[in-house]
């Protein structure tokens, strides 16, 4: 084999190793890349669902005033009616 043609094949070496390091190098840069997104997913879906467990707490609460409203409600109807009553009877 003659020097010239081991130099080209030498360049031709050196030039794939280059091309591959870098092809590796973006590999493992589209990787981190995509383990940040990931955490960043997560982190977006964790703050979703403290987000709708506040709600649904909040959501309870308010169902637990409504139902002690409509027990006073009641209450007050009764009150009422019993009012009613003694004006009835008294007449």
């Amino acid at each position: 084999m003659s020097e010239d043609r081991l130099d080209r094949i030498e360049k031709i070496v050196e030039s794939n190793a280059r091309a591959i390091q870098s092809l590796a190098d973006a590999v493992a840069s589209d990787r981190e890349e995509r383990k940040q997104e990931k955490k960043g997913l997560y982190d977006y879906l964790a703050r979703i669902a403290s987000a709708q467990s506040d709600f649904y707490e909040t959501q309870a609460d308010f169902y637990r005033h409504l139902e002690r409203m409509d027990g006073r409600h009641a209450q007050m109807i009764e009150i009422i009616r019993q009012i009613n009553e003694n004006r009835s009877d008294q007449a």
